[in-house]
């Protein structure tokens, strides 16, 4: 019984081993997540269905539809989503509002609320454990900067606190008691937690947005290049952690802009553009069918 035993354990590990198991891994971006719908549409009609997602930031509102219904549909809905926020953005700014904001010490630029209400009318589920496919969100705990990752929970709140950018948007209340930030502080591109989901096939859907030069820095994008820097460290270092047995399908969008990434006039182009460069990463890899 022992050996049986044994040997049933060693049989199921194997083959948890060889059933393949995909992850899709969505970074976070602001309003370049556009171009992560552009691809989710490039890498659907090319028959990769994911698993398992997982997603910080703008990723998470484009990965949670996905995971509802990982379909061409979907990934209609959020072409309109998208749309629908270059013409009337989620974050209201000035001048004046910012220096309102930092002389009365509030907790941030913008309210959220209007964030919170595109959010409330795009989301299909009330619960983060209600979708056909697994999903893991981070956020960042405002009280420790530990990273949290969330597969159940009010998805309205966790999305608005995964896409709360620190001074831009209010931290937001979680079940944990605690208040939660932007989740790509800590992990831009969550590629570790993705490995520990014990992935055979790995979708990295990588919009981060690049340093700008410094001959066009402000004092606000100075002050984000630390921020920026150590996320960018973090990344590569994630990058080391992924095993060489796993299928690597890295659609990466080049940044020729830099900056703050909150052009949200921008959606269209970048629709288009993360479709042109999945479709060419798509047929570059020879990654189908393996």
């Amino acid at each position: 019984m022992v050996w049986q035993t044994l040997y049933m354990t060693v049989w199921s590990r194997i083959r948890r081993r060889r059933t393949p198991r995909t992850v899709f891994v969505l970074s976070g971006g602001a309003v370049r997540g556009a171009a992560q719908v552009g691809m989710l549409r490039e890498v659907l009609s090319a028959g990769i269905i994911p698993d398992i997602i997982v997603a910080v930031s703008a990723g998470a509102l484009n990965g949670l539809p996905i995971a509802y219904q990982p379909s061409l549909a979907q990934v209609d809905v959020l072409e309109d989503v998208w749309r629908k926020v270059a013409e009337d953005p989620p974050l209201r700014s000035g001048a004046l509002r910012t220096w309102i904001s930092l002389i009365r010490g509030l907790p941030g630029f913008d309210t959220g609320e209007k964030l919170r209400a595109m959010i409330e009318e795009n989301v299909p589920v009330a619960d983060l454990s209600e979708t056909s496919l697994p999903i893991h969100v981070g956020t960042t705990a405002a009280s420790s900067g530990r990273l949290v990752w969330w597969d159940s929970g009010p998805a309205v709140d966790v999305l608005c606190a995964s896409a709360a950018i620190p001074g831009v948007f209010p931290s937001v209340s979680l079940p944990d008691g605690d208040l939660h930030l932007d989740g790509g502080v800590l992990s831009n591109l969550p590629l570790r937690h993705a490995i520990n989901l014990a992935p055979t096939h790995l979708v990295v859907f990588d919009v981060a947005a690049d340093f700008m030069p410094p001959e066009k820095q402000t004092a606000i994008t100075s002050m984000l290049t630390g921020f920026r820097a150590a996320t960018a460290e973090l990344t590569r270092q994630e990058w080391l952690d992924v095993p060489g047995r796993v299928n690597v399908l890295h659609l990466n969008l080049p940044d020729t802009r830099g900056g703050l990434d909150l052009d949200f006039g921008e959606a269209e182009s970048l629709l288009k553009e993360g479709s042109d460069v999945a479709r060419v990463a798509i047929q570059a890899s020879g990654w189908v069918g393996t």
